[in-house]
This record gives structure tokens, sequence and C-alpha cells, in this order.
């Protein structure tokens, strides 16, 4: 028979490695090795023993894990109440969500039988005086509730080829390679061996069944062994009857096997937890009985005392919470456990009832693409940026587009534009034929530097499209003073900047055409989407011809409730560019919630500042006094001289540590492909060079928690730290 075993190195697990061997089964191991390799477990070197380190949250860097696998054992996971309770989010990842899916992954490539390693604390506060695989569970700790929840949903899983296995372990004790000193009767001959008094905890009246980690181990090659009519979707207690001990009574009991030893009550709340468990089902089916006694487990642990007289039983090495609580201190990439238990993105949409009723309403309107809307979305969108006109439309990108056409850019026009920014901006440039000249940017802002527009415009320059980058306004007083001075026209990329003031002015109501994004992570969203804003009615109306293919007219104009028969008439090479009125819906719900989610983007960027101000390596975004940040993005610069690492080694550490970054934006002018269109080089715009490789934006959106923060501060601390070090 070829097992798996998950956590084979473990306490447990080497020792049911040990009997499977012993029996002539070959062995696959898969153990994260979080406390090492035992070096007294000789047998993991057996010629019938693979194994592979690794996480079994992330089984799926190990496409071959379960290739000619008859059996799968499931020992790994987050073990005791005091690890557990430590991270809940990880405990839950750890011993249910992982569960759940090696169990799925085993029915569905093959696997015969799946043996779950659970626990009798599923019975928590037994409902009993005696429990059995009938009676009812009353799980309290996180421990015990993860474990319970992955019973009921591995057992849902059984069919006619594939046979789910519930043991339900006593607490253990004894002797193992791979030594724990956080078990009941360990601990206790541990502290009457190195503090002659042994500390009795919640009351000592509660009731634990106990079993030797060897006798566990036979009980566990039993299960894999059996016929799968025997065990197929049964939960089994695993344990003997006369081991049920009251903590006090087995307390007692190890103080009367070692000389001088006391037992002290300590004085605390009562420990609701008691469970007395009946074995019955799996002795009778198996005939099973345990070959070891209480005194055969302190006796073990007193050897070990005698072999090992310099080791310290209470360290991180032995007991399975210290050791969780200094992996997360080490980066993951150092085989420590993430800071953040489960993945902060970058950024996400925020939406909610209003945005779904909305979106629903649009639908049975009958109205998908065009409609009222569209009409309502930009009346309001107007009115909050404080301008004449607003053109809804698919995204900024066509935003641009029309905004070139409609100024007369053609084949051979020139385009002033920053290197940092978003290549959509580019590739619509060159698909016009015409050519994007890039002016470095500021050191501070990351935004165009005004002082270096002017040496380079010629002839054939026609228009500037200035990036208030990270919702960082632009410097547009001195760059609208060179475009009029020039005859150019001003183009204002605020897709990140809807919100924001320049000089107490909202963007939007200042520059002769703004365009603004809706996509996903934007400040708001419409799925996909686009505006744009002017004062011009004459330009908004030519806008609107070009973004709807050219015509005069759209279907709601055609055909809605309001509408009166002409013939559509095509007055321009347009571009079907229009926004959807579904997600012009979306936009209606969303405008209304702008200020509440800068509102918060602005509190959250205030607790980066006090939390990563004392970080030398990194440089935070500046403000300038005369502009209102808008916030989409909140950008760092790393001084990786100082780090000793690069930018990039750094984000992938992060993302090990579940942290989403970006980069917002590698120089467009560091392309291979643009310096050959555009004939730049790194040396055309040395600033944008510099930090193209140095900014690392860091999360930052609506839903974004005050823990969520804590955990991205501490995730660049530790890797920071590790980089230097």
């Amino acid at each position: 028979m070829h097992v798996l075993i998950t956590g084979g190195v473990g306490y447990l697990g080497s020792w049911v490695t040990y009997e499977l061997l012993k029996k002539g089964h070959k062995v696959r191991i898969y153990d994260r090795l979080c406390f090492g390799k035992p070096e007294k477990a000789e047998w993991l070197s057996h010629p019938n023993v693979e194994l592979i380190e690794g996480d079994i949250r992330y089984w799926q860097k190990y496409p071959d894990l379960f290739n000619s696998i008859d059996v799968v054992i499931h020992l790994a996971g987050l073990a005791n109440d005091p690890s557990c309770a430590l991270c809940p989010i990880t405990a839950k990842e750890v011993n249910t969500a992982s569960t759940v899916e090696l169990a799925r992954q085993s029915s569905q490539k093959g696997v015969k039988k799946f043996i779950f390693a659970s626990t009798c604390a599923v019975y928590g506060k037994g409902v009993g005086d005696w429990l059995d695989e009938e009676s009812p569970t009353n799980p309290w700790s996180m421990f015990a509730q993860t474990k319970n929840e992955s019973e009921k949903i591995v057992l849902s899983l059984g069919h006619n080829q594939f046979s789910p296995v519930i043991a339900r372990l006593s607490t253990l004790f004894g002797y193992s390679p791979r030594m724990r000193f956080d078990l009941a009767l360990n601990l206790m001959t541990a502290m009457a061996k190195t503090q002659g008094t042994i500390e009795v905890h919640g009351g000592g009246q509660q009731w634990r069944p106990f079993l030797h980690v060897r006798d566990c181990a036979r009980a566990i090659c039993i299960l894999t062994e059996a016929e799968q009519s025997m065990v197929h979707n049964e939960i089994f207690n695993i344990g003997a009857n006369e081991l049920n001990k009251r903590i006090l009574d087995l307390a007692n009991e190890v103080a009367s096997l070692i000389p001088d030893t006391k037992v002290e009550i300590l004085k605390e709340d009562e420990d609701w937890r008691t469970f007395r468990v009946l074995f019955n089902k799996f002795a009778s089916r198996f005939s099973f009985q345990p070959e070891y006694k209480i005194y055969d487990g302190v006796q073990e642990i007193l050897n070990w005392f005698h072999q090992n007289p310099s080791e310290e039983p209470f360290s991180e090495k032995y007991i399975n919470v210290f050791r969780f609580k200094q992996l997360k201190t080490i980066p993951v990439s150092e085989g420590g456990e993430p800071t953040a238990p489960r993945f902060i993105p970058l950024a996400k949409p925020i939406l909610g009832k209003e945005e779904e009723t909305a979106i629903l309403q649009a639908i049975r309107s009958g109205w998908l693409t065009s409609g009222d809307k569209i009409n309502a979305f930009e009346r309001m969108f107007a009115s909050t940026v404080g301008a004449k006109e607003a053109v809804a439309v698919s995204s900024c990108t066509s935003a641009i587009h029309l905004c070139l056409v409609e100024a007369g850019v053609k084949a051979g026009d020139e385009v002033i534009t920053p290197p940092i920014t978003w290549v959509s901006t580019i590739n619509t440039i060159l698909n016009m034929g015409a050519k994007p000249v890039f002016v470095d940017v500021d050191p501070i802002t990351f935004n165009i530097n005004p002082e270096l527009i002017e040496e380079k415009i010629t002839k054939k320059t026609k228009v500037i499209i200035p990036v208030d980058l990270a919702g960082h306004p632009c410097e547009l007083e001195a760059i609208q003073n060179i475009a009029e001075r020039y005859n150019l026209h001003l183009i204002e990329d605020s897709a990140h900047a809807l919100g924001a003031t320049y000089h107490s002015k909202p963007i939007g109501s200042i520059s002769e055409r703004t365009c603004f994004s809706f996509y996903a992570t934007k400040n708001i969203t419409t799925i996909e989407g686009g505006m744009i804003t002017l004062s011009d009615p004459e330009k908004a109306r030519m806008l609107r011809i070009l973004a709807t293919n050219g015509l005069t007219d759209t279907a709601w104009d055609r055909y809605g409730r309001s509408a009166f028969y002409r013939p559509q008439e095509l007055v321009s090479a347009g571009f079907k560019y229009a926004m959807s009125n579904v997600s012009a819906s979306i936009g209606v719900e969303q405008i209304k919630k702008l200020s509440t989610f800068n509102s918060v983007r602005q509190r959250l960027v205030q607790r980066y500042y006090y939390s990563l101000s004392d970080i030398d390596e990194i440089i935070l975004p500046k403000t300038k006094e005369h502009v209102q940040h808008a916030w989409h993005l909140f950008i760092i610069r790393l001084d990786t001289k100082k780090i000793g690492k690069s930018r990039d080694e750094i984000a992938f550490m992060l993302r090990q540590e579940n942290i989403g970054t970006g980069i917002h934006f590698y120089g467009v002018h560091l392309h291979p492909y643009i310096q050959q269109q555009c004939n730049v080089s790194p040396e055309s715009c040395p600033v944008a060079t510099q930090i193209s490789n140095e900014i690392l934006s860091l999360p930052l959106h609506p839903e974004l928690t005050e823990e969520n923060i804590q955990y991205i501060v501490d995730a660049l601390k530790k890797v920071i730290y590790y980089a230097k070090h």
C-alpha cells in the first residue's frame, strides 16, 4: 500500500510512519518541517520513505503529490488551543480550508481512503457523563471548532470509491522523536522535573481522555489497513476508557511518580471544557487495547531529561504556540509564517446593495446599452466636480482618444506626456500615427515637471497630457500657461484624481478637457468606464457624437419614451465608445459614496504615515500645500541601497507575506518597444528611470481595516529587516 501522510515528521506522524514501514508499506510524507527533521527518527531515511517539504495550504506546488496514493492520513494542522487562539483566521485556513481541499483532491485523484485526525475536544463541554461517537459535539475552543467543521465537510464528500474516516484523538503523551512539552502529561512531568511543582489550571475537575502517542500511531495504522466497508464514513474515538482522567487526578498521579513534587491549583476561572469519552466502538471493532500506561509515559519523559540534560523543555522547539509566534516574525522566504493570515489585495471595488438594485433595475428596464441612467450620471458627475459638461464613455483610454481626435491630432503630430503613466495613453498616441514625447517627472510628486516641458515643444507639438498620478494634481497653472503660450491643447489625465482639488478648485473644473477612469479599482467604479469633463457645450456635443459611431442620435434618443422619429445622420467618423446604461446605473450609486470613500482613504493614509514614518529605508509620499490629494494610490519609494535588495525582490517577499502591492508605474520609456518606436533611452528621463525601480504601491481601498494596515506595516518592517540582515 502507498500512503501519503501530511505532518508525517511530527509528534504523532513520525510514529505513524514508523508503524507503516514496519508493516511493509510505502510512505510519502508531506510536512512543512517547522521544527526541522528529527535526528533520532532514522526510519525517515528508509528507502520506502519519500519526504516532500511543503505547507498544506500550498499543496498545489506539488501536482504529483497524490500520484499512486491509496490512503491519505491527514495529521498536519495548527495543533492545540493556544496556537489556534493566537490567530483564528490562520487556524481556519490551515485546519479547515486546507483539510477540505486535501480531501476533495484525494477524492478526485482516486485515493480510496482519507483518514482525518480530529480531536475528542470537539465534545467541548460534554452534554453527558460519558460521550461516544453518537453524542452531540459542543466545541468551545477555536481548535475544536475548526476540527468539528472539517469533520462535517469531509464526511459529506464520501462516495462508493472514496471513504472518509474521522479519528477523534485523545490527548497524547509520551516520547516522540519530535518531542512536545505542551501536552498535559508531558508538561506536568517537565514541570515536576524542572520546578518541583505541577501547576493545575482551570480548577482541575475537568475530564480529559489520554493515550500514548505510540498507541495512537498503532490505531491510525489499523484504520489504514482496515477494509473500506469497516470504516467508510465512520467516526471513531481513539483512546481507552480507563485513561479518562480528571486533570487534578492526572497531576497527582504524575507527582506520585516523581519524588518531592507538589501540586498547586491556581486560582482562576474554571475550565468548562470537560469530556469523558467512551472508546468501545473502536476497541470492539478492531480488538484494540493500549499497550502504554501513564506510568510508561512519565518514565519516558524522565528518560528524555536524562539523555538531554542541557535541553530547555519550555522553548519554542518543544512548544507549538511559541514556535508559531516565532514563525510569525520570520519571512516566508526564510521558512516563516505569513504576517497576514489572508491575502490583502492592493485594491478592490466596493459595491453594495444599492448598486445591485440599480443594476437589476437597468436590466429589467430593457435598456442595457443606451438609456436614461447615462444622462443622470453625467449630470451628477458634472455637479460633483464643478464642470459645466460631462460626457460618459467606455473607459479613460477611450476618453483620451476622443479628446485627441476632437483636438485634431493627426499622424506625424507630437503629444507631450510624462513617462510615468499607464501604457494605454502611449498606445493610443502611437495608434493614431502620432509620436509621444516624454518629459521627465518631479521627484516629489512623480507628476510631469513643468520646468522641462518647453524644451520639448516643437512645431509638431499639438497636445500636452499631464497625469495626476496617484491622485495628486499636477501643476496645472504652470502647464496651462505653457499650453496657452504655444497654442497647445491640454488634456488632463485624472484617472486617479476624482475628488482632488487644486488651489481649492475641484479637478475636472479647471482644464480644457479632463479625463477620468471608473475602472474596477478606482475611487469609484462602473466596472469599466470613463468620463470627460469640459466647459464648452459644443465640444461636449461633438465628443458624444464621436463616442457613438459619429451618429447624431443614440438608441435612447431614437426609441426612448420621449423620442420622436427622425433619420440617423452620420456626421463624423466615430467610435463605439459610449458608456452602457448598466454601467451608468452603477455610477449613479457610486458617485453618492465618493465623499465617504475618499474620507476613508484619507484616514487610512494617515495611519500609514503614523506607522511608517520611523522606517529609514522608505520615503513616504508628500502632498503639496495647495492641493487636496484623492489618494487613489499610496506610493512609497524604497531606498534599495540601504535595504540591499531590489524593489521587485521586496514586492515578491511582501506577496509571500500575503500583502498585495503594485508598481505605478514602470516608466514607459524603459520598455524596449517604446525605446525603438520613440527613440528614447533611460537617460532621456533620469528621474523617471530611477523611481521606476524604487516605487511601490501599498494596499489602499475603503474596505481596508486598521488591522490590515498593521499587517502591512509589520510585513514591510519584517522583510526590510531580514533583507538588511
